[in-house]
């Protein structure tokens, strides 16, 4: 009994797995590899490949990524973006749109989200494989049934995102195949006193299954500010730039070292009111991360400097600063 209380709270709020483990499992330093494509009228594809290293002992069961929508941040249209739930028993994919997910739950919601559509891995091996959709907490949540959960040592690709919104980085929760067998083993875990845990039960889930589980970052939608302003906007882009190169998706001091330059220059002529010269020194920023940059990892040369990561993320908000000057 304690255990299905557990298990039904948990998963209404979307906070753990869709299949468990009989012993924990705890993850550490699961990799995500993120690409992203541009296409016509204006939507960005976010793609992921999660790779679970050999080192662990456990399974990914899921991976949220955080599409909360920025304070004073524009409202991004929602047109034509499908979520794809997952097969049937069939084998026929279940979709919804984005407005019938966020009417749903919409009561429910913790925040504000940026508008997405969900792509998931086409794998085959049983009824319910991958399956995707938001959650109340404001992230999209990919979880795997049985038989697709990723092992160590192994990867899954084919998880994505479909939005209007511009490349951000975003935190992620890659969560192990696990759940606690009983409220006392949380209530142990966690350190709270069984009063704490009947008044707070969704907080304490959530601490709980956040310790077994790994965060990290990478590239999801965001929303451009509401007031637009060209000189505040790019001292976003360098406070990117500086936390790419913090992550590890900028791997050569030196074209770092170019791409302050460039940015710094472009910022002073900005508070001149030189905005042509700015965007000149913009594009000469383009041009180098084009140059110094891969937009997918594969067949990316051993010269490149700039992950898929770093490319997209710089790339496409120096672009839009420069339509805008």
């Amino acid at each position: 009994m304690l255990r299905n209380k557990v298990l039904l709270v948990a998963l209404i709020f979307g906070l753990v797995p869709p299949a468990f483990a009989e012993i924990s499992k705890s993850l550490t330093d699961v990799k995500i590899f993120t690409t992203v494509e541009f296409e016509e009228k204006n939507v960005y594809i976010y793609k992921y490949t999660v790779h679970n290293p050999q080192i662990n002992n456990g399974r990914v069961a899921s991976i949220q990524i955080d599409i909360s929508k920025p304070k004073h941040s524009q409202q991004l249209s929602s047109a034509d973006l499908v979520i794809e739930k997952g097969f049937n028993w069939e084998g026929k994919m279940l979709t919804s749109t984005f407005d019938q997910e966020v009417q749903k739950i919409g009561q429910l919601m913790e925040r504000e989200i940026i508008p997405v559509g969900i792509k998931i891995p086409k794998i085959l091996m049983g009824p319910l494989n991958w399956s995707g959709n938001i959650t109340v907490m404001g992230t999209v949540m990919f979880g795997g049934s049985e038989e697709v959960l990723i092992s160590p040592g192994n990867s899954v690709e084919g998880f994505g995102i479909v939005s209007y919104g511009l490349p951000g980085v975003r935190d992620v929760l890659i969560e192990p195949d696990y759940i606690a067998s009983s409220e006392e083993e949380i209530i142990s875990a966690t350190g709270v006193s069984e009063n704490e845990y009947i008044e707070n039960t969704w907080n304490v889930l959530d601490r709980f299954y956040k310790s077994i589980s790994f965060s990290t970052k990478t590239l999801g939608p965001t929303a451009p500010p509401l007031d637009f302003n060209p000189l505040s906007f790019l001292d976003y882009i360098i406070g990117m730039k500086h936390e790419a190169s913090t992550l590890g998706w900028i791997t050569n001091k030196g074209i770092e070292m170019s791409l302050d330059a460039k940015l710094e220059a472009a910022k002073k002529k900005l508070e001149q009111g030189q905005n042509s010269t700015a965007k000149n020194i913009l594009n000469a920023l383009i041009n180098e991360i084009e140059a110094q940059g891969c937009e997918t990892y594969e067949g990316c040369p051993k010269g490149k400097h700039l992950l898929p990561e770093a490319y997209a993320l710089l790339k496409y908000n120096v672009l839009y600063l420069i339509e805008r000057l």
